[in-house]
């Protein structure tokens, strides 16, 4: 290009800034882009205590690991089963003192049946010993009470001319409450009625008596395997005895079963008993 034409140009240009200063315009500038709009913040969440620095890395020993659901299962083999670090233990059996009146108290029963061998002695010079058997039936209703029954029967044939053959029967049935002073002591108390019938050879030493009687006892439980106890009876019967006085001891042979000695010593007559009691 010519001089000349350069001169031109660059005249052309200076004019034209010019005037584009005079009248005020200026060039448009290219807009701003639009922000994109700002995320909200993610909530904070509690945060949890870290495990104890104190527990162990691995589990403790007798207690195994699921690793498909993530749960302890304790291995019940194990000799470590029940320890402190299981977490587990075991319900301590109940011991015999835990049931009922426990070792010494269970021969205080109130449910029992008695069988026993009876040898009778009447004072009456006419009347010799008489050998016989007797039951007794108790059973507790509810606690403190219980019914009770008895009977009775022996037999003499008379030897001489001077002592007579007889038969004696004797019937019982009454009701009583007790009170357990303590496991090993017992207080009772029963009231009812009994009948007493003794046939003879001689119509002068035979009687037939009903009677009303109550019956004040103790029963004490000495030890684990031994049981005393004694009462008084006191009965409206004119030709039996007013008063028996009756002692009696029970050694245990097995858990429910036991062995009785006895004696009953009244007024017109005393008695010795041999035999078994059953508990329940």
């Amino acid at each position: 290009m010519k001089p000349s034409a350069r001169l031109l140009a660059l005249f052309g240009l200076t004019v034209a800034s010019s005037a584009l200063a005079q009248y005020g315009y200026t060039p448009p500038v290219a807009p701003t882009p639009p922000q994109p709009p700002t995320m909200p913040a993610a909530p904070a969440y509690p945060s949890y205590p870290s495990y104890p620095s104190t527990a162990p890395a691995t589990p403790p020993a007798g207690m195994g690991v699921d690793t498909g659901y993530g749960y302890g299962t304790p291995s019940y083999g194990s000799p470590t089963y029940g320890s402190p670090t299981s977490g587990y233990a075991p319900q301590p059996m109940p011991g015999p003192a835990v049931a009922g009146f426990g070792a010494t108290g269970d021969m205080l029963s109130y449910g029992y049946l008695e069988g026993f061998y009876q040898y009778t002695d009447f004072k009456d010079d006419l009347l010799e010993g008489a050998s016989g058997v007797g039951l007794s039936l108790s059973a507790e209703l509810f606690k403190p009470l219980f019914i009770k029954g008895g009977f009775n029967w022996g037999t003499a044939g008379g030897g001489t001319d001077e002592k007579d053959g007889y038969d004696f029967n004797s019937v019982s049935i009454g009701v009583g409450a007790y009170v357990p002073i303590t496991q090993r002591f017992h207080l009772l108390f029963d009231v009812g009625g009994a009948y007493y019938k003794l046939d003879a050879d001689k119509e002068s030493v035979a009687f037939s008596d009903g009677a009303i009687y109550v019956h004040p006892a103790i029963r004490i439980a000495a030890t684990e395997s031994l049981e005393l106890g004694a009462g008084l009876t006191f009965s409206s019967s004119d030709d039996y005895g007013t008063m028996l006085f009756d002692v009696g001891a029970y050694w245990k042979m097995f858990s429910a079963l036991d062995l009785k000695l006895g004696a009953d010593f009244g007024e017109e007559h005393s008695a010795y008993k041999a035999g078994l009691r059953l508990r329940w």
